[in-house]
């Protein structure tokens, strides 16, 4: 939804952070593989999965220290949106996301701000989606 924000340095980044993200449970699931193409689409970028072969925290450090406060907040964001994409949020994933916030220096709350309006989100275009099927 925001990734268009990214700046261009940015993007393979996350997309780096998708895939340990995506692997967080040890299931990388066909949705998960899904909204990365999708995002790839949305950045303008071509689609693949990127080797994600270095430590997650040099890649942490990396956009801690070039990503601004929205960036972070839209990378918190989509990623939490790919996690909850396949209806589960396990709490290994949940981890995961602590330790992305924490990691890229996140302000304190906005993760579970996030997930707060992410199931108001998918609340709402259930409710749009059945309403255009009626």
């Amino acid at each position: 939804m925001f990734l268009s924000y990214l700046q261009n340095e940015n993007k393979q980044s996350f997309l780096k952070l998708c895939v340990y993200a995506a692997l967080s449970n040890g299931v990388f699931a066909k949705e998960e593989k899904e909204m990365i193409s999708t995002y790839c689409r949305e950045m303008n970028i071509p689609e693949n999965v990127p080797d994600a072969s270095e430590p997650i925290e040099s890649l942490l450090e990396e956009i801690s220290k070039s990503a601004n406060e929205a960036e972070k907040n839209i990378i918190v964001l989509e990623i939490l949106g790919l996690l909850k994409s396949d209806g589960v949020y396990d709490e290994k994933e949940k981890v995961f996301m602590e330790k992305l916030v924490q990691g890229i220096g996140v302000k304190e709350g906005i993760l579970s701000k996030i997930n707060s309006l992410l199931d108001i989100y998918e609340v709402v275009c259930r409710g749009l989606h059945s309403t255009i099927a009626e």
